[in-house]
Formats: structure tokens, C-alpha cells, sequence
């Protein structure tokens, strides 16, 4: 099944107008988590297209922290989590200046 440009999801199709990876993880720390997970392998393939490493590797940490066990309903194993975060959060503040 085919999708037109009109039903592209809004955060898919920033990703993959996305001109560099400010513009990238932008949309990444902004994205909703249903929607980062519900179309990992396309924000995935966008950032290996642009040799986003950092941004595949915070798609795949995500994924990681979401899959692990909770506790009394928090998220354990959050703390690679902050790392990718602030990763990408550099890109932002480097852009900004």
C-alpha cells in the first residue's frame, strides 16, 4: 500500500526534509515516543542516509529503555538515555550559536 505526501506523518516527512542533523535531532527530541517507535525503521533509514549516527543511536536507545522491565511504573535504565539525549541536545546549542 502506498502512501500519498499528504498522509505522510508531519514528523517522518520533517525528518526527510530534515538539511542537517541540528534539523535532525531537532525532530527527534520533538517527535512523540509513539511515533519514534511506531516509524523507527524510516526515522532509522533517514538517519543512516545522512550519516546521522547519533541519531540512530538515540532511536536505539529509546527502544532499548522502553523495553526494559518497570519499576512501580518509572522507566529503568534511564541513564544512557540522558547521554543520547544531551548528544543530540549539543547539535541543537551548536546550531543556535
Amino acid at each position: 500500500m502506498t502512501h500519498s505526501i499528504e498522509s505522510l506523518d508531519p514528523h517522518v516527512k520533517a525528518m526527510r526534509d530534515a538539511e542537517d542533523d541540528a534539523a535532525r535531532a531537532s525532530v527527534l527530541l520533538t517527535a512523540p515516543v509513539f511515533t519514534l517507535m511506531r516509524w523507527r525503521t524510516t526515522f532509522v533509514t533517514y538517519c543512516r542516509r545522512a550519516a546521522f549516527r547519533e541519531g540512530e543511536h538515540y532511536l536505539d536507545v529509546l527502544a532499548e529503555t522502553l523495553s526494559k522491565p518497570r519499576h512501580r511504573g518509572n522507566l529503568g535504565g534511564t541513564m544512557p538515555m540522558s547521554g543520547a539525549t544531551s548528544t543530540l541536545l549539543g547539535f541543537l546549542e551548536r546550531a543556535n550559536r
